[in-house]
């Protein structure tokens, strides 16, 4: 009876760490790049800081409302990385992105 009790104990043990690595590997797989959808294109993050003053006649809107990081934007106006008010703009093949008082370079996904 003895053996059982810890066999049954160690299947348990087992099954707790499987779920544990499986939830790990999916949650790891479920961020997406950050990006927005401007004029019905989506535009991905770069990570590339861009030193430029952008004028304010130049500024195309705010993010409006934001999805979840996993998904992705299907509105114009629209972040999976929040940020709602946040300005964006127009700069040469792409958009910038106002992001803690820095201007960061997205591209458009292709």
């Amino acid at each position: 009876m003895k053996k059982f009790f810890v066999l049954i104990l160690c299947i348990f043990y087992l099954l707790g760490i499987v779920g544990c690595f499986v939830n790990e590997k999916e949650e790891g797989l479920s961020d997406r790049r950050p990006m927005i959808m401007v004029n019905d294109k989506i535009y991905m993050d770069t990570g590339n800081e861009i030193p430029v003053e952008i004028d304010a006649s130049a500024i195309l809107g705010t993010i409006t409302s934001s999805v979840k990081n996993t998904e992705i934007p299907t509105q114009n106006g629209e972040s999976n990385f929040g940020n709602v008010g946040t300005q964006y703009a127009f700069y040469k093949e792409g958009l910038v992105v106002l992001l803690q008082n820095e201007w960061i370079f997205f591209e458009e996904d292709k």
